[in-house]
């Protein structure tokens, strides 16, 4: 794992000056090795630079930026190939001569054997840029799903890109403008959506695609990036027999585990007591004959809050080097403004995996593997149930007058807090299309409180979820029926949009690596393929198609046991001994006039009055957009 920036432009002292600027910003993404190199082309200079974190070959044959000597293409990446051994293996029988173990050089011939198709046979995560010198255009690249970041603008006669906003705010060629459009997307759903950023002249190059930058004409202004997507979710293949696709789910988890722990360097594995971070470890063990390090967090204040005893019998039974690490709460809330420091852009999640990467780390290991991934592929949200049935049952409501729906919500959800009378109001009288149903579940504020903080969705070329079109909601739902689409969504804009970037950002914060097994893409795209019904659970069995996948492996009880995860106690925080920091966040977040102080005071009293349901992680996400704010001291723009 590493970190990548780039600069196009006329001048080479100025570019390599803010190259190196841009690497210091991301040293913690790569302390082990930093690189610079200096393309000098007739139409301009372009230069690449490099932070690694050594993984595979620790030699300094896998230094970045990395040339190809017979192509003179130049490349920087971060990631991993996985199945870089058998491409190896491919390019070798065809003339490849190789001089590192590294999966980098692999990368450099499959690029030269294969063009832009390598893109779709590479199995991993992975953002990368490469210049390919016969056509003197640079390529940026992103994986399938999205697991690695790549952020980049256009600028006059040039562009720059790096794996994190800050390294290209620290350019000093972007405009720190906030784009309010990204900010109303943050407040909807806690997260910004792809391919949008907190900048307003910064994108995020979409998932699954890549983009072609022309750099033969110095004349040429570049104005506009133009994406390729090169993957896609699959379509249903017919209806297999589920016997069969049980065997060959199991065939795939066992490949994809096995396949993440190739490394040079010690491997844990995040382990909760759930059936996601319990699967990885137990193929994980068995692929390691148990040479394999478990971690598990817990809080030492808060026994009902504590997996270590469940995690620690699955670590005996898998006979796996376990370490339980325990922490106070006073640790944790100490790492707070780490935490807020290190946030990339501002996000309602995060903080637990701050404070696992941290631990683990902490503990001498660069590389561990979570459970990341199974909720989306394997149909852990209740939305997989939810919204399928509301699809089913709101049209039938249609003849119901607007006002008398909206009025029997409210008195239905009388006993519940404010912000869900608010969304059962509001779900009670939207279009009951599935996309229109699960993006109302999954909001955070309401249409009538994103007003109320200076939000209007057609000022901001919004559309009425609050998202921008560019963000392409309605892609491939048509493919997989409903409980597919569910899934469709739930990995593009939950996971997509805060699970992967936090977990990237977070891991990163601290130099350890974080590989997802379970978004390994032959898997998904064959679960993806799967009918989608058998993702859905009952009361007994969650996630029927990984548990049967897993058989006998599992322990009988841990299927019918609920969803659970290492969770801390912010409500508890915020209404105690972090309630004068976030007073002061609350104010900062008044001051800087990006949202009505008066609305966002609301919230505040809200929470005090009632610490319980959702209004903790409401008044959690302004407090750390107050954060963010303070932090930056950005000016704010509107759309005209």
């Amino acid at each position: 794992m590493c970190g990548i920036v780039g600069i196009f432009g006329p001048s080479e002292k100025e570019a390599a000056h803010r190259v190196r600027v841009m690497c210091e910003k991301q040293a913690h993404r790569g302390p082990d090795d930093e690189g610079l190199q200096v393309l000098n082309l007739p139409s301009g200079f372009l230069v690449f630079g490099h932070r690694r974190l050594s993984i595979l070959d620790l030699s300094q044959a896998g230094h970045q930026p990395m040339e190809n000597p017979e192509t003179g293409d130049c490349l920087v990446f971060n990631g991993e190939i996985y199945n870089f051994g058998e491409l190896k293996k491919e390019l070798e029988a065809s003339g490849s001569i190789f001089r590192s173990r590294c999966d980098t050089e692999v990368i450099l011939h499959a690029f030269a054997r294969w063009g832009t198709a390598c893109f779709d046979r590479f199995r991993g995560m992975f953002a990368l840029a490469i210049y390919e010198k016969s056509k003197q255009r640079v390529i940026l690249a992103r994986d399938p799903l999205g697991i690695k970041p790549l952020y980049y603008s256009v600028l006059t006669g040039g562009f720059v890109f790096a794996s994190e906003m800050r390294a290209m705010s620290a350019s000093g060629l972007v405009s720190t403008q906030i784009n309010r459009r990204a900010l109303s997307g943050l407040l909807a759903y806690g997260a910004v959506p792809e391919p949008l950023t907190m900048y307003q002249d910064v994108h995020l190059l979409e998932a699954g695609t890549y983009a072609v930058l022309d750099v033969s004409d110095h004349d040429q202004v570049i104005r506009e990036i133009q994406s390729n997507r090169y993957w896609d979710f699959p379509h249903l293949q017919g209806r297999p027999k589920r016997s069969q696709a049980i065997e060959k789910v199991r065939d795939l988890l066992e490949h994809a585990v096995s396949s993440h722990l190739v490394s040079d360097v010690p491997v844990g594995v995040f382990l909760s007591s759930g059936l996601d971070s319990t699967a990885i470890a137990t193929l994980s063990a068995k692929a390691a004959q148990g040479q394999i390090n478990t971690f598990t967090v817990t809080l030492t204040n808060n026994p009902d809050l504590d997996e270590g005893p469940e995690a620690e019998h699955t670590a005996r039974l898998l006979g796996t080097k376990h370490h339980c690490v325990k922490l106070s709460e006073t640790d944790v809330r100490k790492q707070l403004p780490q935490y807020l420091a290190s946030m990339d852009q501002p996000t309602v999640d995060g903080l637990n995996t701050y404070i696992i990467s941290g631990a683990v780390r902490a503990r001498g290991i660069k590389v561990a593997l979570s459970g990341l991934g199974g909720d989306e592929f394997f149909g852990g949200y209740p939305s997989f149930r939810d919204v399928p049935l509301l699809a089913r049952w709101a049209p039938l409501a249609g003849w119901i007058p607007p006002k008398l729906r909206s009025r029997s919500a409210e008195l239905l959800f009388a006993k519940h807090s404010k912000s869900q009378r608010l969304k059962a109001k509001e779900l009670s009288t939207t279009k009951p299309t599935l996309r229109n149903l699960y993006f109302r579940r999954r909001r955070l504020f309401s249409d009538y409180e994103m007003a109320a903080f200076g939000f209007d969705k057609e000022e901001l070329y919004l559309n009425e979820d609050f998202l921008p079109d560019e963000s392409l909601p309605d892609r491939c739902l048509n493919r997989q029926g409903n409980t597919g689409g569910i899934g469709i969504l739930e990995t593009r804009f939950y996971m997509g949009n805060m699970l992967l970037r936090d977990s990237d950002v977070f891991g990163m914060a601290h130099g350890l690596e974080i590989r997802v097994p379970l978004l390994d893409r032959d898997l998904t795209d064959y679960l993806s393929s799967l009918p989608g019904k058998w993702r859905v659970g009952n009361k007994d069995v969650n996630k029927p198609l990984l548990v049967d996948a897993m058989g006998t492996h599992l322990r009988k009880e841990l299927p019918g046991m609920p969803k659970r995860g290492f969770v801390l106690p912010q409500s508890h925080w915020m209404a105690g001994p972090l309630n004068e920091h976030f007073v002061h966040l609350f104010d900062t977040l008044a001051r800087s006039g990006v949202v009505e102080p008066k609305a966002a005071n609301e919230v505040w009293q809200d929470f005090l009055e009632d610490q319980q349901g959702p209004n903790w992680s409401r008044a959690w996400m302004l407090g750390v957009l107050g954060a963010w704010m303070e932090r930056r001291n950005l000016p704010c723009i509107r759309i005209e």
